[in-house]
C-alpha cells in the first residue's frame, strides 16, 4: 500500500500468446477467459489466479 492506494496486481503476461487444447496460454498459464477478464476482476480474484499459475505450469510441462 502506497500513498493510501492499493497496488493493483499486474498481469503475468510475458508476450507469448499460444494456447493449448484446454485454452491455457503457454506463456502466462492463464485461460482465455481469465486473460479477457483480467482488467474487470477484483484483486482477490487475480491473487487466486496468480496462486494457481505455478501448478498449471508444472501440469503442462
Amino acid at each position: 500500500m502506497t500513498n493510501g492506494k492499493i497496488k493493483e496486481i499486474s498481469s503475468p503476461c510475458v508476450g507469448v500468446c499460444q494456447y493449448n487444447n484446454e485454452e491455457i496460454c503457454s506463456g502466462c498459464f492463464r485461460t482465455v477467459e481469465e486473460i479477457s477478464q483480467w482488467t474487470k476482476i477484483s484483486d482477490v480474484e487475480r491473487e487466486k489466479i496468480m496462486g494457481e499459475l505455478d501448478a498449471r505450469m508444472e501440469k503442462l510441462f
